[in-house]
């Protein structure tokens, strides 16, 4: 048995070796390339991702090429056009890995069998999608509620040494300011 993969699931629920096994089966270990899509917007993809090593990020593309950083996935997290997969529909947004990621693409419908054959996959899957949305939910509050600042602050705390691993451009637009804002911000830490 993978120790990775069961590791990962008993972070939501203490699963039996066996159906631990079961879901070992429906994923595949992947190393992904710095800058390499995992997911494109519009595009129809059954898979999510685990990410074991590295960063990968979601972000919209507006009309004018800009690009928008939605969320940043660690060790831990789990990737992929989540939303659109549980709606049968295209991505709305493109998922890409910023560093050499290495991790687990699973499918998301064998997953959701296993999940309509054993009761402990459902409450595996209600744990992790409750951790997605409570993600979901303090990542909303903290735009809501800080600052450019703070939310610079609590994303080195959530990803220590981020500013070594990914460009300013990501960084920058993650907290929804320009690079030159983010230049600002740090010269002004580094002061006090």
């Amino acid at each position: 048995m993978n120790d990775d993969i069961k590791k990962f699931v008993h972070l939501f629920f203490d699963l039996p070796d066996y159906l631990v096994s079961l879901f070992e089966g429906i994923v595949t270990y992947v190393e992904l390339k710095p800058n390499e899509i995992f997911t494109k917007e519009g595009e129809y993809s059954n898979d999510f991702f685990i990410v074991k090593t590295g960063i990968m990020r979601s972000y919209l593309l507006n009309e004018k090429g800009t690009e928008t950083t939605r969320a940043f996935f660690i060790s831990g997290d789990i990737s992929g056009a989540n939303s659109a997969m549980m709606q049968k529909k295209s991505s709305e947004v493109n998922y890409q890995a910023l560093t050499k990621v290495t991790g687990y693409k699973g499918d998301f419908n064998k997953l959701i069998e296993l999940t309509l054959k054993y009761k402990e996959f459902s409450l595996f899957y209600i744990k992790a999608l409750e951790n997605a949305y409570l993600k979901a939910e303090e990542l909303l509050l903290d735009i809501s509620t800080l600052t450019s600042t703070e939310r610079y602050i609590a994303l080195k705390k959530r990803i220590p040494g981020i500013d070594k691993l990914i460009t300013q451009r990501h960084i920058a637009s993650y907290l929804n300011i320009s690079p030159v804002q983010l230049s600002r911000i740090k010269k002004k830490l580094n002061n006090q």
